[in-house]
């Protein structure tokens, strides 16, 4: 028999739990645990900032320039379907105002351009679509900022094109010290733009509330989060009833906690820092700030939904040519990874498929997305043995006829009764007796993100990769709950095929080397930039090379390499430097090191270099029997996400 299992339960083990039983736990709504179920979303990033050219549009640039000639939402969502997305997103208005259906609160609408002879209502197509092809559809709005409504009537000289963060918000924020009542009247049209799109389009499944609760002076997110419960109290609403984990790189922290503490006790506001969370401080809410691991005795529960501005593809949310950006997919175990690092984890992760100018997702993105949701069916829809109903204990065991080689166990927890597993053991019955079976859940990572997560939370899913062994009996084992009983929805166990890290160059460039640690900013790039060309330093383009960025809290990026594996490695040579685009706002500090008999050794250390400076070359030779490489970029005094540090063309030299 293909699936034939048992289920071994063993009475409540109280030593198991370190927590007050008489705790109360935060549930999930049942509109919380569908949210959950769909897993992957996609965001459809369209609007005028893509014939712009920006990411922030400044609510400038006039109507007119807004006009898809093939937009076709039905190709959206066919994609979105493609990947596996059991919803799809669309920015129906972003920050810089312009809406994609004909408002009656403002004249910046499609109405007012050549789509359709200003007939056109976007957001009708994609809801018409989602329905037809049984997609759930969802809306991005800001309630927080409205480019366009708030510099209608500003009086001050504008440097056009605004820069986010820059000029952009300087003038936003004198726009409201010369004018009193304009928080007032942005209140208002806000309001009135989300009861038309919770009251025109019909049931809209979730609603991304871009930068809420962002110290909300007037009350504007209060309002619209009541009004959304009033229209559309079945519709996910993100900020009381799901949150991001941090980052839009699609990160999640782990271990990882549904329940959250907010800053004021009411689900108006954002999650509570705890004692070891990160904030990053700024004033306009951007949600990347905060890391929040959250807390197993949380009041509010929210679920985690990773975004992925650079996850998925490079060139940012909105699409970009090769004159300003290029938008182009990353690699397919990227993409593998991608989802492992937040499905595999307990969160939804929602993948950006950008349009273009034409009004379609490009034809390598799109075939991107399909190669994504086919290889997630293939592992997934054909388990060795699973279990899926709900089994209340401490010891859940799962056993099949033939013994069979598994490397990959998903075990879910009934959220419905709370989150409860703080520690857990997976194990495997071979040779007459039970072994540890040992995680290989490698993820791309950076810190605060755990980027080798073991056993601890579960959640809504978690998806452990553990060194393959033969068997035909496997349990899970939990060894410290919040509260009893523990109850396991779902358990099921694979044999997945492995993830070939494939790179575009190979040895002696350092680019093509497996490493055996790496922690960057977004990420280690490799060969291209988040451009998706070659990279450039000052005005010189190379070929091949990393891109290292410091980490904002670490304030350095590092990569490691097993020199063991490469005998003939004498030495190193690159060029190095800051990828030119932030100009002279970053600075970064090259370091090389080598472990030998117990110790790093330093073997180099560069001056402090910024993106007007040229490349430097190097040579670094390496002492007799060195272990171990580690190449570290250090922030050099500034913004260290703005550090684009590259070690380009580096090789190893024999």
């Amino acid at each position: 028999m293909k699936r034939c299992f048992s289920l071994f339960l063993i009475t409540l083990l109280l030593t198991n739990c370190a927590y007050p039983q008489d705790n109360e736990l935060a549930k999930p709504s049942l509109k919380q645990i569908r949210f959950a179920d769909w897993e992957v979303g996609a965001f459809i990033h369209f609007g005028l900032n893509v014939f712009t050219g920006m990411e922030h549009g400044d609510g400038q640039f006039p109507p007119s320039m807004f006009n898809p000639t093939n937009l076709d939402a039905e190709q959206w969502v066919l994609t979105a379907k493609d990947m596996g997305a059991k919803y799809a997103c669309l920015t129906v208005r972003h920050e810089g105002g312009f809406c994609l259906w004909p408002s009656k609160t403002t004249d910046y609408t499609i109405a007012n351009s050549p789509y359709k002879n200003g007939k056109g209502d976007i957001a009708k197509e994609f809801v018409d679509a989602c329905r037809k092809h049984g997609i759930v559809p969802a809306f991005y709005h800001t309630a927080a900022f409205d480019a366009n409504a708030t510099l209608g009537t500003y009086e001050g000289d504008l440097e056009l094109p605004l820069e986010w963060g820059g000029t952009w918000s300087t003038a936003m924020g004198e726009a409201h010290k010369k004018d009193p009542e304009l928080r007032e009247r942005l209140k208002k049209k806000q309001v009135e733009q989300m009861r038309e799109l919770l009251t025109n389009y019909g049931p809209i499944g979730f609603m991304w509330s871009d930068h809420w609760d962002a110290k909300d002076p007037n009350g504007v997110w209060r309002a619209v989060t009541d009004l959304a419960e009033e229209l559309q109290p079945e519709m996910v609403f993100m900020g009381p009833d799901s949150w991001v984990p941090g980052n839009e790189t699609g990160h999640v922290v782990y271990p990882m906690w549904n329940p959250v503490n907010t800053v004021d006790g009411t689900k108006y506001s954002r999650p509570a820092a705890n004692d070891n969370d990160v904030t990053t401080e700024n004033n306009y809410g951007l949600l990347e700030g905060e890391v929040r691991t959250g807390h197993p005795l949380g009041k509010f529960w929210r679920v985690r939904e990773c975004t992925t501005n650079t996850g998925f593809n490079y060139g940012g949310w909105f699409w970009h040519p090769d004159s300003i950006k290029r938008t182009a997919p990353k690699k397919h175990w990227e993409h593998l990874d991608l989802y492992y690092r937040t499905v595999g984890l307990g969160a939804n992760v929602i993948i950006n498929l950008p349009p273009d100018n034409r009004g379609l997702i490009p034809d390598d993105i799109a075939k991107a997305a399909k190669k994504f949701g086919d290889e997630i069916q293939k592992r997934f829809s054909n388990p060795i043995a699973e279990l899926n109903t709900v089994s209340s204990g401490d010891i859940v065991e799962l056993s099949w006829e033939s013994p069979q080689k598994i490397n990959t166990i998903v075990t879910m927890e009934n959220i419905a009764n709370g989150q409860k597993v703080v520690r857990y053991t997976l194990e495997a019955f071979v040779n007459g007796k039970w072994q540890k079976l040992e995680p290989r859940n490698r993820v791309m990572g950076f810190k605060p993100y755990n980027n080798n997560p073991g056993y601890e939370t579960i959640g809504h899913k978690k998806i452990d990769r553990v060194k393959p062994v033969v068997t035909n009996r496997i349990r899970f084992k939990c060894l410290e709950s919040v509260l009893q009983p523990v109850e396991i929805r779902s358990f099921s166990v694979y044999n997945c095929d492995p993830i070939i890290r494939d790179f575009d160059a190979s040895y002696p460039y350092i680019s093509g080397v497996e490493t055996i640690y790496e922690s960057a900013h977004g990420g280690v790039r490799r060969d291209k930039n988040y451009k998706g060309g070659k990279i450039v330093i000052n005005g010189k383009h190379f070929e091949h090379g990393l891109m290292v960025c410091p980490v904002a809290k670490e304030k350095k990026g590092v990569v490691e390499y097993d020199l063991t594996a490469y005998p003939k490695a004498k030495g190193l040579k690159a060029s190095i430097g800051i990828e030119d685009m932030i100009g002279d706002k970053g600075s970064v500090v090259f370091i090389v090191e080598g472990y030998k008999n117990g110790e790093w050794i330093e073997l180099f250390k560069s001056k402090k270099f910024t993106g007007i400076d040229d490349a430097e070359d190097i040579h670094v030779a390496f002492p007799s029997k060195l272990e171990t490489l580690r190449l570290i970029t250090t922030d050099g005094g500034d913004n260290s996400n703005s550090d684009h540090s590259i070690w380009a063309n580096a090789v190893f030299t024999e």
